[in-house]
C-alpha cells in the first residue's frame, strides 16, 4: 500500500478530536439557560402561578461554612452530566436519548424556576450576583455531552472530562464564593 501523497493533494488534515466543538456546546447550553430564565420570567408574565415564588431574603450566614456548604451541594448538581460522558452513555442510542432528556430537563428547571423568580420579584436580581458563574457551572457538563454525543465514539478523552471537570468546579467555587459574600448587593 502507498502511503506516499499525489502531487497537487490537499495537505493531510488531523482529525478534529472532541475538544474542539466544546466551546460552542457550552455557549449554546449556556445561552439555553439564559433563555429559558427568560422563558420562566415570560410564564409568570402570562401569569401561570407554578413559577411564582415567595419574596426573596438573604438566608446564608456570609461564612467560610456556608461557602463550603454551596460547593459540596453544586459539585454534585452541576457535573453529573460528565459521569454519562464517562459511562459511554452518548455513544449507546437508547441511554443518549435518557441522557439528552435528564440533561435538558435539568437546564430548563433551573433557568424556569430562576425566571420565574426574577418575574414574580424584580428586585431579585440583587440575590442572583453568582448566576453567571452558577449557570457556567451547569453549562460546562452539559455542552461537554453534547460534544461528546455528537463528535466520534468514545470521546472525548478522560483528560478532557477531567478538563471540563475541573472548570465546571471553578464555576461552582466561584458561584458559592459569589452567593455567599455578595448576597445582598
Amino acid at each position: 500500500m502507498n502511503t506516499q501523497r499525489l502531487p497537487g493533494a490537499p495537505p493531510h488534515r488531523p482529525r478534529r478530536t472532541a475538544l474542539a466543538p466544546v466551546p460552542r456546546a457550552v455557549a449554546a447550553a449556556w445561552a439555553a439557560l439564559w433563555a429559558t430564565t427568560a422563558l420562566g420570567a415570560l410564564a409568570v408574565t402570562a401569569n401561570v402561578g407554578a413559577l411564582r415564588t415567595p419574596a426573596p431574603h438573604d438566608a446564608l450566614a456570609a461564612t467560610l461554612t456556608t461557602t463550603a456548604q454551596l460547593i459540596a451541594h453544586n459539585a454534585i448538581v452541576a457535573p453529573w452530566p460528565l459521569a454519562l460522558t464517562a459511562l459511554g452513555w452518548a455513544d449507546l442510542p437508547g441511554a443518549r436519548r435518557v441522557g439528552d432528556a435528564l440533561i435538558a430537563a435539568q437546564l430548563l428547571g433551573h433557568g424556569l424556576v430562576v425566571g420565574g423568580a426574577l418575574a414574580s420579584h424584580p428586585d431579585m436580581w440583587r440575590y442572583l450576583p453568582h448566576l453567571p458563574a452558577e449557570w457556567l457551572a451547569l453549562a460546562i457538563p452539559a455542552g461537554t455531552w453534547v460534544a461528546a454525543r455528537t463528535g466520534p465514539p468514545g470521546q472525548p478523552r478522560p483528560r478532557q472530562l477531567a478538563t471540563a471537570g475541573a472548570a465546571s468546579l471553578c464555576a461552582v467555587v466561584a458561584a458559592a464564593v459569589l452567593e455567599t459574600y455578595l448576597v445582598p448587593l
